[in-house]
């Protein structure tokens, strides 16, 4: 049977990259906190790591790790600062800064118009909270063009876990031969879709090399060679 549907990471695979706009988060966490908070912006800016990374131990593959309200909460409350009254600001300055370094790939906007144009469905894979991938979606101009966001949030489980590429399958009403999954994560992306019966595609834009493994994937370096690909599968 031909190809129904396809899916996509966002972080780093829509667009690049996430680890710049991450790091640029944290200089903007630390003026704000130098001048909202009046303490050690360089201290702050540590200490919201640190909370992060004792969310992940905590919690290691649940969507709450991604939080970033929960981030500044933990970092507030090991300043002894208060939590309630600016944990939510540290979460927007945050993304702000995250938003602003968003640059979409060359032809996403186009293929995703080619695939609706040829009757196949769309969808958003992505590790991390629902409303904050809403916006980058809506913010990349791509908010017409997918027909679906599946989050981790929602799946309940961050990829590789199953439950967000069976969601994605049932939204799209296809079966996992009918899709293909692209995606800059091998272990996530590509291996994760590939263990319920899904092709992937390994956007290895960083030029990693190769794992291990037996099944049949498809590389490509660049999204413009991920989208051909995909339109011979039209």
């Amino acid at each position: 049977m031909g190809l129904k549907a396809v899916f996509f990471d966002l972080d780093d695979t829509l667009y690049t990259s996430f680890q710049a706009g991450d790091a640029y988060a944290y200089e903007r966490l630390a003026v704000w906190a130098e001048e909202t908070l009046g303490v050690s912006g360089a201290a702050f800016a540590d200490a919201f790591r640190r909370s992060r990374k004792k969310l992940a131990r905590q919690q290691p593959g649940m969507p709450p790790i991604h939080d970033r309200v929960l981030g500044a909460q933990g970092a507030l409350e090991a300043m002894g600062l208060d939590a309630v009254r600016y944990a939510r600001q540290a979460h927007r300055v945050y993304w702000e800064a995250v938003f602003s370094k968003m640059e979409i790939r060359p032809g996403v906007a186009e293929l995703l118009d080619d695939l609706r144009q040829a009757g196949v469905k769309t969808a958003v894979c992505t590790d991390m909270l629902a409303d904050i991938q809403m916006e980058k979606l809506e913010r990349l101009g791509l908010g017409g063009r997918i027909d679906y966001l599946v989050s981790s949030e929602e799946a309940g489980m961050d990829k590789p876990g199953a439950a967000i590429f069976w969601l994605a399958l049932h939204k799209c009403g296809c079966l996992p031969h009918e899709a293909v999954m692209v995606g800059d994560n091998f272990r996530h992306d590509v291996q994760g879709a590939m263990d319920v019966g899904i092709r992937g595609v390994w956007l290895n834009w960083t030029e990693l090399p190769q794992p291990a493994d037996d099944r049949p994937y498809t590389e490509a370096a660049t999204f413009a060679q991920a989208a051909d690909y995909i339109r011979t599968l039209l």
